[in-house]
Parts: C-alpha cells; sequence; structure tokens
C-alpha cells in the first residue's frame, strides 16, 4: 500500500467538519472557515459548513495536551508506519532496545544522585527531547519526603458550567469529574507506589499508560490503545480500613486509606495484566497492575518517547465536600528494583495552565439541522476518541459527496488505524478493545450531532438505568444498573477555533427528573424558547442550549460488572460489538443504536424529537410521558 493511496483516507481522519462527534482530550485542531482552502472542504458539504483540518499556525498539533509530538504531515506519518511495517519484528527490537538504553541511563543517574554524586536537576539530554520539553521540564529528583501530593498531580477540576458561556473548560471533560493525572518517568523495572484514601464519591479509578509496547503504540495523547484499569471497588483497603464502594460498604466511615503498586514493564498490556485487561470487564481482584515507565508514539508522533501518565478520575464527590470528595490527594512514589525510593518532579505548569485553559463559547446563528442529522438519525458508538472523528467526518462525506462510496470510505479507515495505531475490529488484543487512551474503560459511550434552528427545541426522551444515589452523602453504597450516567453538550467555542471539545453543559442522573418508571424527557433550548411547561412540576428537566446552534451531545453509561450493570440493554461490547456497532466496521448494523427509535437498549434508548416551541406548549401544564412527545417526522 502506497502513501499516495491512503493519503486521501488519512484526510478523512483529520476533517474535523465542524460536526465532532465526541468530547476528545486531544487532537487534530481545526481551522475557522476564513482560514480554509478550497481543498480543506468536504466536497458536498454546504458552503458555511465545510469541513475543516486542523491548522498548525492557529494551535499546534498537541497544543492542549501535556505530551509533546514532533510536528509532522500526514504524508510523513504514513511514511514512518509503511516503514516501520516493513521492518517487522526488528521494528519491535529497535524501539525494546532504545528503551532499555534510555532506561538504563537514567537508572544509573538516579543511583548516583542518591549517594550524593550528582545534581537533583537531571542535565539536559538526559532524557529524550519529547519527554523533557517545554510543557514537562527540569526533571528534578526528589526524597519522597520533599514532594507534596499538590505538586505532583496535574488537576482539572470538577465545577459549575459558566451559565454565560463565557468561561468554559476545553478537553471534553465531564464537570461532574474531577481529573487527575500524574506525569512521570522511571527506568523499566521500577514501581509506582501510591498511598491515598477513599473519597466520598461516586466513583473512583486509576488508569496508567499500558506497558511499553512497539506493537500498540501509546502516549497519553494520539495513540488509541486503552490505559490499564484499576476500578475502585477491586481495590483491598488497609487492615482496619473499609472500602465505600463495595456493595453494603458503610460510605462515611473515617478509616478510608490504601496503597496501590503499578508495576513499570515493557511488554504486551493484555499478558502482563490478564484479568484486568480483559474487555469489557477490566475487573480483577488485588491492588497490583502493570503500566508503562514512559510512552511511545507510534508512527503518529515519529516513534518518539514520550512520559508516562497515570490518570485519576473522582466522579461526583459528594455534595458537602470538596473536589477531590473531602481527601487529600494520593501520594505518589518511585521505587527501584533494588528498593531505594525517590521521586522524580517534572514543571508541568505550561501543561496545566492549556489544559485548565477556559474559553467563551462565542454565538452563531440558528439553522436547522441538514438531513443527515436528521429524524432518522439515532447514535453513534464510540471505540476511540480519533477514530470516531475519523467516521464522524467519513459519514458526512458519505452523504454529501459522491467521490467515494461509503464501502470505499470505511475501508480505508480502518486499513489507517490498522496501520498507524495497530487499532480496529481485525487488530490483536488491546487492538481490538472499545476502551481508548484516555476514556474511562467503565464507560460506554454514545455520541450525536446536534443543530437548533429559530424557534426550536430538542427533547430527548428515555428510560435511566438504576444508580446508585451518594451525593447527598448516603451511608450505604448500593448495587445499580450503573454506576453513573451523563449527558454532555460540546462544541468547538467561539468561531469554532478550538481544536478539542468545550464543554457547553452536562446533567446526570441524579438532576435529572424522573417518573415512577424511571423514564425522563430533557427538553434543550436557548432560554427564550423555553416552553413555559418544561419544568420540573410536569415531569421535564430543562437544559440551556447556549448560544451555539451546532453542538455534539455524547451520554456516559458506567458499568462496573457485575454489580452496577444491565446486561439485557447496556451499550457496552456485548451487545454492540466493534465489528458490527462502530459505523466504520466491516458488518455496522444500524438497527443497534444508528437509528432514532429503540433499537438493542430497548426503552433505554434516547430518543431525539425535535419540534417548536409552541408544539411543545401544546401539549399541556401537567405532567408528561415520553409517550406524550411527538416523533421528529
Amino acid at each position: 500500500m502506497t502513501v499516495k493511496r491512503l493519503l486521501p483516507i488519512a484526510l478523512l481522519v483529520l476533517l474535523a467538519a465542524g460536526h465532532l462527534l465526541a468530547g476528545c482530550r486531544s487532537g487534530p485542531a481545526p481551522a475557522s472557515p476564513r482560514q480554509q482552502t478550497q481543498g480543506q472542504r468536504i466536497a458536498g458539504a454546504p458552503e458555511e459548513d465545510s469541513g475543516q483540518t486542523f491548522n498548525e499556525q492557529v494551535f499546534p498539533h498537541n497544543y492542549w495536551s501535556h505530551t509533546e509530538l514532533p510536528q509532522m504531515t500526514m504524508a510523513e506519518r504514513l511514511q514512518v508506519a509503511l516503514a516501520d511495517k516493513a521492518k517487522g519484528e526488528e521494528y519491535v527490537r529497535e524501539h525494546n532496545a532504545k528503551a532499555q538504553e534510555l532506561s538504563a541511563k537514567l537508572e544509573s543517574y538516579i543511583r548516583q544522585w542518591l549517594k550524593g554524586e550528582v545534581p537533583a536537576r537531571l542535565p539536559k539530554g538526559l532524557l529524550p527531547e519529547y519527554i523533557d520539553n517545554p510543557k514537562t521540564k527540569d526533571w528534578t529528583l526528589m526524597r519522597p519526603e520533599e514532594v507534596t501530593p499538590e505538586e505532583q498531580w496535574l488537576i482539572i477540576p470538577c465545577h459549575e458550567v459558566d451559565p454565560e458561556f463565557k468561561r468554559l473548560y476545553m478537553l471534553g471533560t465531564d464537570p461532574h469529574v474531577t481529573y487527575g493525572k500524574l506525569i512521570f518517568v522511571a527506568p523499566i523495572g521500577a514501581k509506582l507506589l501510591i498511598e491515598g484514601d477513599f473519597p466520598h464519591a461516586r466513583y473512583m479509578s486509576y488508569e496508567i499508560l499500558p506497558p511499553f509496547d512497539p506493537r500498540h503504540p501509546a502516549s497519553g495523547t494520539m495513540g488509541e490503545t486503552p490505559e490499564v484499569l484499576l476500578v475502585d471497588v477491586d481495590i483491598e483497603p488497609d487492615p482496619g480500613n473499609i472500602n465505600p464502594f463495595r456493595v453494603g460498604a458503610d460510605r462515611t466511615c473515617p478509616n478510608r486509606h490504601y496503597h496501590v503498586t503499578f508495576d513499570l514493564m515493557l511488554g504486551n498490556a493484555v499478558a502482563l495484566n490478564p484479568q484486568a485487561m480483559k474487555s469489557p470487564e477490566y475487573r480483577a481482584p488485588g491492588n497490583r497492575r502493570v503500566g508503562a515507565p514512559f510512552g511511545f508514539a507510534g508512527p503518529w508522533g515519529g516513534n518518539v518517547l514520550t512520559p508516562s501518565v497515570l490518570w485519576l478520575r473522582i466522579y461526583a464527590p459528594d455534595k458537602n465536600t470538596d473536589i477531590y470528595g473531602g481527601v487529600p490527594l494520593p501520594k505518589a512514589v518511585l521505587q527501584l528494583k533494588s528498593g531505594e525510593r525517590f521521586w522524580l518532579q517534572p514543571d508541568f505548569s505550561l501543561a496545566l495552565e492549556r489544559e485548565t485553559t477556559q474559553v467563551p463559547a462565542g454565538r452563531d446563528i440558528p439553522r436547522e439541522p441538514y438531513g443527515f442529522i436528521g429524524p432518522q438519525q439515532g447514535w453513534f458508538k464510540i471505540f476511540g476518541l480519533v477514530l470516531i472523528r475519523a467516521e464522524n467526518a467519513g459519514y458526512i462525506a458519505s452523504q454529501t459527496s459522491t467521490a467515494q462510496s461509503s464501502e470505499q470510505i470505511k475501508e480505508g479507515i480502518r486499513k489507517m488505524f490498522l496501520l498507524l495505531f495497530n487499532r480496529g475490529e481485525a487488530a490483536e488484543p488491546p487492538g481490538n478493545y472499545e476502551g481508548s487512551a484516555t476514556a474511562c474503560k467503565n464507560n460506554n459511550f454514545l455520541t450525536r450531532i446536534f443543530q437548533l434552528g429559530p424557534g426550536k427545541v430538542y427533547v430527548i426522551t428515555g428510560k435511566m438505568p438504576r444508580f446508585p444515589r451518594t451525593r447527598n452523602g448516603e451511608a450505604v453504597m448500593t448495587a445499580g444498573e450503573v454506576r453513573y450516567w451523563s449527558i454532555s453538550q460540546y462544541g468547538k467555542g467561539e468561531g469554532d477555533k478550538y481544536e478539542t471539545a468545550v464543554n457547553y453543559g452536562s446533567l446526570m442522573d441524579d438532576e435529572i427528573v424522573l417518573n415512577e418508571d424511571d423514564e425522563y424527557i430533557i427538553v434543550y433550548s436557548t432560554p427564550e424558547n423555553r416552553p413555559s411547561n418544561a419544568i420540573a412540576e410536569n415531569g421535564v428537566t430543562w437544559a440551556n442550549w447556549g448560544p451555539r446552534s451546532r453542538q455534539t451531545i455524547t451520554i456516559r453509561w458506567m458499568s462496573v460488572m457485575p454489580e452496577w450493570h444491565l446486561p439485557k440493554y447496556a451499550p457496552d461490547e456485548y451487545n454492540l460489538p466493534w465489528e458490527r456497532a462502530a459505523w466504520s466496521a466491516t458488518r455496522y448494523d444500524k438497527s443497534l443504536v444508528g437509528q432514532n427509535r429503540p433499537g438493542v437498549m430497548g426503552p433505554y434508548h434516547p430518543v431525539i424529537h425535535y419540534l417548536s416551541k409552541e408544539e411543545f406548549e401544546a401539549l399541556g401544564n401537567r405532567k408528561l410521558s415520553p409517550r406524550d412527545i411527538p416523533e421528529w417526522r
């Protein structure tokens, strides 16, 4: 396969098309329509909504991420990928050798420092330039007692969404969640030790970059290989303490301490974590997992080495606590194979500044939805945050252009992701897993493009799975059909100029009005077009659509199997396998969730309605049922 043949499909990977389907934390930066050339547009798309590729003069690639990668054209990436494929096993041996070389140099320096023979700050050139860079610089060795957790963690806090839409967080985060990132690098064979207290929250997990494996590149940014999960309920508490996330546990118990260990290794993530990396459960007993000492960018990033990362997620802290769920941040320590302990701290202030950037939504003109996102279109299942961008662009191209058939576009996407990321239904594990880089492995994601016309409202109806009540400090953890559920709005900010999805609002399960059958009616509109009967007393949850017509809505459905799971209807890999549920898959079946009527999710399928403010008000000022809402025709 030649670069020339792949390049047209490669451009689809970069097309954002103004219609991002998912809140991605990193990815190609879209240019504004004024910056586009004719060649960058999706053929057949309306002129005012032309497709867009990233413009690195506006925001360079990886601008918002903690990682730094070489600036490469798609043609260059393909050349690298094809050259790597031609090398076969030699490619793996070559990059494993580079990893071993870095590890040996780093370990030698750490041992010299422990003896007092060299300065604490690592000299320039010891770490590769894409580890020691402006975003993660001045790597400095410290004794464990010299560093605090507040210095160690890069925090993206849970937060209230600005009701005036002027200060909105980037990166597609759910505002009900506090995200922590521990950015580190260590010798192969070292251990990452974490000590902390279980938060007062709905959910907590750790996810570490998978073990260093050239076959499955992972860099904490564009690499699609999933991290290794350690979910709250599987962590064994210290003696004399409790795990408040287990069914029936006392959530208020003050004794909630734990220790966990991550072994930092080379090898296949599934082979080294045989239970914890079994999709879609991602469950294994015990407090030990195997992760990466540093990352590998693969052909997308010129095969450079990057820092490793450990994610900490705290979902829905109890309301009477803080963003960390009322407990201190966990403390991290690195340990050599011989037992000596240390910490290696980077200055990540630039990464923190960018990852917590707040931007205005801006305004645009209300527009009616195009036919390809009209009354028949249901939801897309996400099998990777980068993949869904490509599928979104490919879907739009398939509906608006005759240059390539839908099957040609899908085949090109499959080949592209297999070549660049070793990801796809045909890849070996973990490349064929639904869970992808930077996405919580317990979540299943559904997503769709929306566009709101003048004087109109969107209504979403469905049935809410049972979830545990926790946010008011409830004393006992209960089982359920999900651990957490939310529905979030995303856009690209003022002037559509940001590469990542700006969060415009979110509702979580316990913020949604439910009837006696756990059914919901969510009405989205601008404040001036809010129907007078769209009130809680009528069984309706109203959400402010905000000043942007075009948005993406993404649903998070969190299963922690088996205690919080709905086997018959959950949108997991059992019911929605990659080869049938991904838009680009070989046997894509639109009837599963891709139509705007119940499919495999039955009554839990979110049905979309579209009507005028007056039509909704005509339903009456009374208790409404989802069956009262007219179909979108």
